[in-house]
């Protein structure tokens, strides 16, 4: 099996396709990894989180300096990185994150807990500002 990595063109497009990924928070002594949709728009990741009232995502939001979103797919072989901070997006670019998740997200809305009802959460746009991108894809060696 071989790795090569992948351009800045193909990590856009990755991501303006797959919409998905794992996002990895921390506190500083533990993580705390959830599968997110998500919009692209080339400088930012777009989030719509849903909490209730005792939210570990908010918690762990909250805390992180740092945080990880972790994109691949099976076949074909690739994987995106992108680290940066996780901020709310101010209310003059809400439009812009709910646009960019419309667009792209694999699913742009979803209840995000089995205990509690969508009418009792509340949800709120993030993005990710990446500090690092990285890709690879794999495939079979010589």
């Amino acid at each position: 099996m071989t790795a090569t990595a992948l351009t800045r063109d193909e990590i856009d497009a990755f991501l303006r396709e797959q919409g998905s990924g794992v996002l990895s928070l921390t506190d500083g002594a533990e993580t705390y990894a959830v599968p997110e949709s998500f919009g692209y728009e080339g400088d930012v990741l777009y989030f719509q989180l849903g909490f209730d009232s005792d939210s570990q995502k908010l918690s762990f939001i909250e805390t992180t300096d740092v945080a990880t979103l972790t994109a691949f797919t099976d076949d074909p072989a690739r994987s995106v990185l992108v680290r940066g901070p996780l901020e709310p997006v101010p209310e003059a670019d809400q439009q812009r994150a709910s646009g960019a998740i419309a667009a792209n997200a694999t699913i742009p809305a979803l209840n995000v807990s089995l205990e509690t009802m969508t009418d009792e959460l509340a949800f709120e746009f993030y993005r990710l500002v990446p500090q690092e991108l990285s890709g690879r894809a794999f495939g079979p060696g010589p």
